[in-house]
């Protein structure tokens, strides 16, 4: 992962590295129409892609991304795999935060309390 993000700041948001690892829909926007849910870009490394996708445990770990799976997966009623592209999305901006600010990840309750992981 830290040899994909190289220099964080060469990124100027958590998007743009979320975009850059393809874990974003494709833009389809031709005159009026707007086209929502089409299939992910895949632009970037598909080691990185996978990389995040397979971190599936963190979902386990950390309550907020387990709220993210859940509502991806009860209220959008998304597959499994959707709702972890999503969850992996989201991961994704988390660790171009954590390497951009260069403090250590925090584990939060979905009320963004710190919680230490036996807790969460």
């Amino acid at each position: 992962m830290v040899a994909a993000i190289g220099d964080p700041p060469r990124f100027p948001n958590g998007k743009a590295f979320r975009s850059y690892t393809g874990l974003v829909p494709k833009a389809s926007e031709t005159g009026d129409t707007d086209r929502k849910g089409q299939p992910t870009s895949k632009a970037g490394s598909s080691l990185l892609r996978t990389t995040l996708i397979r971190a599936d445990s963190a979902r386990h770990q950390d309550p907020q991304l387990a709220r993210i799976y859940y509502v991806q997966m009860v209220e959008c009623a998304k597959d499994h795999l959707g709702a972890l592209f999503v969850v992996a999305a989201n991961l994704a901006e988390r660790f171009w935060t954590v390497m951009n600010r260069q403090m250590p990840y925090v584990i939060c309750d979905t009320k963004a309390c710190a919680v230490i992981p036996s807790e969460a």
